[in-house]
């Protein structure tokens, strides 16, 4: 009887500890979550605006939307439109998501007409903001970045801000991640 007790004791502690979540393991996003972007500016003493208002569209004319993949990128022409009053805007970024990252890559050159003109350092009081809305809340509390021009707000359980500021240099090719905690 008393090895029975034992073996008891040592299966309930064994599943207890297996029934344990370790929160190490928990990632920020879950591959499949479905993913909208939209983009605003904001110039120094301006109000913000969303990209298409600028050519009296919706603000949400442009939403973008994607699917979290491991395996794809979700935005590979972010902010392209075709058929805009300017004409048609190839994208100004490939965006990609990992479950703990964005990864954001400028794609024009600098001989492309729409994007060449807004190439250069972001003034004191411009901001370029990319709001993800995410299908179900995200596990983001923090982020580190290797632009230190380049801010995280977390808006909600569901939203976060991709902030592009002061000092920041937009320039074909540049690249640079976010690291989600």
């Amino acid at each position: 009887m008393k090895f029975n007790k034992i073996l008891f004791f040592a299966l309930l502690g064994v599943l207890a500890f297996s029934s344990c979540k370790d929160d190490d393991d928990t990632q920020p996003l879950t591959e499949g979550v479905e993913i909208t972007l939209r983009n605003t500016l904001q110039d120094a003493g301006e109000a913000e605006v969303t990209y298409p208002s600028l050519f009296g569209q919706a603000d949400d004319a442009y939403d973008e939307v994607a699917t979290l993949s491991n395996s794809t990128t979700e935005f590979a022409t972010a902010l392209a439109q075709a058929g805009t009053p300017a004409g048609d805007i190839s994208g100004l970024y490939n965006i990609n998501f990992t479950e703990t990252s964005i990864g954001f890559t400028v794609l024009p050159d600098d001989t492309n007409p729409f994007w060449m003109n807004v190439f250069g350092l972001f003034p004191a009081g411009k901001t370029d903001r990319y709001y993800f809305t995410f299908s179900e809340p995200h596990n983001i509390t923090g982020f580190t970045s290797d632009n230190s021009s380049l801010n995280l707000r977390i808006d909600s359980d569901n939203v976060i801000v991709v902030e592009l500021s002061e000092g920041y240099d937009l320039q074909p090719g540049v690249s640079f991640t976010v690291s989600l905690k």
